[in-house]
């Protein structure tokens, strides 16, 4: 004896409809994850592919002027190899010792150079001080010939905390024994670093009579 169907045709294929569609839309579910996922994943590879883009942009402008940086260093050697190679021959670079000496035994703090220029030339020269009550007869050409001729030299360009530093350090430069003579050429107020200093200008002469001991 064969069962009774009692579950209505309309009733198993509405079932059926329901758990296909159940079905599609957890498919559907799952697609749009997969989706929402490999977005997140693709735009966290852009940008760390940007990130290091950017990164090989910043080394590669560093790496550039690393390389600008050494060929101004490379061309600044070159050029003062070759005011080297002149300076040392000026009487075998003996004159420039001692005038580097000669500033290095007179320096005071509070006093500092932008340029030196040594250079042959011939004349005498006195010293003068700022701040002196007589600035154009403080002080002579050493030696008891006013004549002497003198073939070397150097200018001077720097600044000072004030005058008492300037003064002092000319003092002491002017006793040098290798120091004939000492001028200053010019004096001045000059803002550097939110502070006042006194810009200067000297012009030295060697005694020629010196030698490097």
């Amino acid at each position: 004896m064969s069962e009774m169907d009692l579950i209505p045709g309309d009733y198993r294929q509405g079932r059926t409809t329901r758990r296909l569609l159940r079905r599609f839309i957890v498919a559907c579910a799952v697609v749009l994850c997969c989706i929402g996922l490999a977005r997140v994943l693709l735009g966290y590879l852009i940008g760390r592919e940007n990130l290091q883009a950017v990164r090989l942009e910043q080394q590669e402008q560093v790496v550039g002027q690393n390389k600008a940086r050494a060929e101004e260093l490379r061309q600044q050697k070159r050029v003062t190899e070759r005011q080297l190679a002149a300076l040392n021959q000026l009487r075998n670079g003996d004159r420039v010792a001692l005038l580097l000496r000669s500033i290095d035994r007179g320096y005071v703090e509070g006093v500092w150079f932008d340029s030196l220029h040594f250079m042959r030339r011939n004349g005498a020269g006195t010293l003068q001080a700022p701040g002196a009550a007589n600035p154009g007869i403080i002080a002579a050409a050493k030696g008891a010939d006013a004549a002497l001729q003198i073939s070397h030299g150097a200018d001077m360009i720097g600044h000072a905390m004030n005058h008492t530093n300037l003064a002092e350090f000319m003092r002491n430069l002017g006793k040098q024994p290798a120091v004939a003579s000492l001028r200053l050429i010019d004096t001045g107020a000059r803002n550097y670093a939110n502070t006042q200093v006194v810009g200067f200008n000297l012009s030295l002469q060697l005694d020629e009579s010196v030698q490097e001991p």
